[in-house]
């Protein structure tokens, strides 16, 4: 029995298609800037609530219906009893899948102890957002090629194997493009099942296997502190692979093939097949297949990737002399702030004098509030803030 379905998904989506003000105070506030920018709100809110009415008749629970259909569901006029209802309602079914979620969790965690370590690397990490770049199929194998560049696992291309299928079921066939949201693994009497709910477009899809494994491949190191950096576009092939480490092993990775690279030249050289750079386009020939990549849409240092994982941040842990905490956290050097907040944190303790100093010297803005409350909790736990510092961050401390 699946704990992850895609009704469960749609009913904890939907629970969000009409957020309300939770508080009068915070009512008061709308209707005060709303007048301030002469911005109708009123108009506005029965404007959202028609554009969602047809959906949320469809989930919300019988008690809310009426206030759906006179339009007061996000109205200040709404009775503040069936406001908190509602509200709780919207808690209690974010929890609920929450505890889904958790329960998928578990399972996938027992499924993987049984599975090689290259998987279990692979689950080690979330797969969130992940895009899958390529679908093949191989008699009764599949393979799952996902690229991860927009979700949260290091691994940035990972290929996942399912061997000895034996049965799949989806209510859409799988897309190059889509993204994967959620996802369980099972162990079953069979050997594993796999179920994800993919976004773009939306589909379940659960396959059923007798093993499986994987592959998994990183970006190096350079190639995300030159992304961050926004200096890849402007970065040549050439100058891009002086800066790689040549003790390391390289694979070429397209959206149609893996080739490991031999050696870097003015073009690279592969394993089985040939790399061309030219004026307006790369050309990839491997066995009898050609492809062509347009490098308006293509950049080639996108297909470069290693099987050496560098932390791309590792200098961002690299301590502050204590001398120099104060002066640096409160500097205008980003990666030397960085530094002293790291440095700090790790050791509230013995540095709990210049932590009070700094939290009560630093300036809280609109941008650095979020970081800052982050790291004040943090000191806050590690019961080292004096009153005038507590007092100053009652409100931020999580």
């Amino acid at each position: 029995m699946w704990n992850l379905t895609k009704e469960a998904k749609e009913k904890f989506s939907k629970c969000h298609l009409l957020p309300i003000h939770e508080s009068d105070d915070d009512w008061k506030m709308a209707l005060r800037e709303a007048k301030t920018e002469r911005e109708d709100l009123i108009a506005r809110l029965k404007e959202e609530l028609k554009e969602v009415k047809e959906e949320l008749l469809h989930v919300l629970p019988g008690r809310f219906i009426p206030y759906v259909e006179n339009g007061t569901l996000n109205q200040p006029t709404l009775p503040k009893k069936v406001r908190e209802d509602y509200l709780q309602w919207v808690q209690e079914t974010v929890k609920e899948f929450e505890q889904i979620l958790d329960a998928a969790h578990e399972q996938t965690l027992h499924a993987i102890a049984y599975l090689p370590m290259a998987v279990q690397d692979v689950f080690a990490e979330s797969l969130h957002d992940a895009i899958i770049e390529r679908i093949e199929r191989e008699g009764n194998t599949l393979h799952l090629y996902i690229n991860t560049d927009s979700g949260f696992s290091t691994k940035s291309h990972i290929h996942l194997i399912f061997n000895d299928v034996i049965i799949e079921e989806s209510d859409d066939l799988l897309q190059v493009g889509q993204l994967l949201i959620y996802y369980e693994l099972q162990k079953t009497d069979e050997g594993f099942a796999f179920r994800v709910l993919f976004d773009c477009p939306e589909a379940e899809w659960t396959i059923t296997m007798k093993g499986m494994n994987a592959q998994y491949y990183y970006r190096p190191m350079m190639y995300t502190r030159l992304r961050d950096e926004e200096k890849l576009e402007e970065t040549s092939l050439t100058e891009y692979v002086s800066l790689l480490n040549p003790d390391y092993r390289y694979s070429l990775i397209t959206p149609h093939l893996r080739s490991n690279i031999n050696a870097f030249t003015d073009n690279l050289i592969l394993d089985k097949g040939k790399f061309e750079l030219g004026q307006n386009e790369i050309v990839v020939s491997v066995e009898n297949q050609r492809f062509i990549y347009d490098l308006t849409e293509y950049n080639p240092i996108q297909f470069i990737y290693t099987d050496v994982y560098e932390d791309p941040y590792a200098h961002f842990n690299e301590p502050v002399p204590t001398e120099q905490i104060e002066a640096a956290a409160l500097g205008n050097d980003l990666e030397l702030q960085v530094r002293a907040w790291n440095t700090m944190y790790a050791n509230p303790k013995a540095l709990a004098d210049i932590i009070n100093r700094v939290l009560w010297k630093i300036q809280i803005t609109e941008e650095n509030q979020m970081m800052v409350s982050v790291y004040a909790s943090h000191f806050y736990k590690s019961e080292i803030l004096i009153e005038a510092v507590l007092e100053r961050y009652r409100n931020l401390i999580d």
